[in-house]
């Protein structure tokens, strides 16, 4: 499976989750808009979209979803860094970059000829990363993170020395692994099963995706503190928790 797939993947995963109406609404126009010959031709059923001002932040982000799912591509980044979306009119590529560009990315607009398509794209690996936060796909950011880890380090031979590559990339495998199972228990049904402690990790954790336990346990404060071992050790639980239901 593509890069591009294992992201559509996990989008849906989630994306299920969340059927009300303003959000299909934000979701089919992202994916419209990805079509339309004209700009005019949305103006009717979603006319308000066109003023992003006054869109919530889920509907951007739910806009630029239905525009992935609809026409976009992160190309595996072992190969490159490079993600886009392609459109049939420019007026409307020229929104989805306005768009992009109110959340601090730096779009380009190209035209394939024969085709007859604008690309939107950009090939900045940290902006791929956060692309990857919005959409909401962890599991493929953190897959992202550690390729480009391993990449910069091998481009740059002073930037890291082998043991620090592999405690980044063991600290990635562990967030994987965690989000894995904070997932498992989520289908499952059994996230509210959990204790308040466990929910709060959880969630900490689902939060801050690529950080490592020392990380968040300094992001941790007042009756809420708890170490970077005792994050290790609810985390194990809930992995435990998560091959508990699994078996089952």
């Amino acid at each position: 499976m593509s890069f591009s797939g294992e992201v559509r993947d996990e989008i849906l995963e989630y994306y299920n989750k969340k059927r009300d109406p303003y959000i299909i609404k934000a979701e089919r126009f992202g994916e419209y808009l990805t079509e339309a010959q004209y700009k005019n031709d949305l103006m009717v059923d979603f006319e308000d979209y066109f003023n992003i001002s006054n869109l919530s932040e889920e509907e951007i982000k739910t806009v630029i979803k239905g525009v992935f799912l609809a026409s976009g591509c992160i190309i595996d980044p072992n190969k490159d860094y490079r993600f886009e979306a392609t459109f049939k009119n420019k007026a409307c590529a020229e929104y989805f970059m306005d768009m992009l560009s109110l959340l601090e990315f730096t779009p380009k607009l190209v035209k394939r000829p024969k085709a007859n398509l604008y690309v939107v794209y950009f090939k900045e690996s940290e902006q791929i990363s956060f692309m990857l936060s919005l959409l909401e796909a962890n599991r493929c950011m953190l897959k992202f993170e550690g390729i480009r880890v391993i990449k910069d380090v091998n481009n740059s031979k002073n930037r890291a020395s082998n043991c620090e590559i592999a405690n980044m990339t063991k600290s990635i495998n562990s967030a994987m692994i965690q989000l894995n199972a904070i997932n498992v228990i989520r289908k499952k049904g059994r996230f509210s099963t959990l204790s308040d402690k466990l929910k709060y990790t959880a969630s900490l954790r689902e939060q801050y995706p690529t950080d490592t336990l020392e990380q968040i346990a300094s992001r941790t404060e007042g009756k809420d503190k708890v170490s970077k071992s005792g994050l290790k050790h609810r985390l194990d639980k809930i992995i435990a928790i998560a091959e508990e239901l699994e078996n089952e």
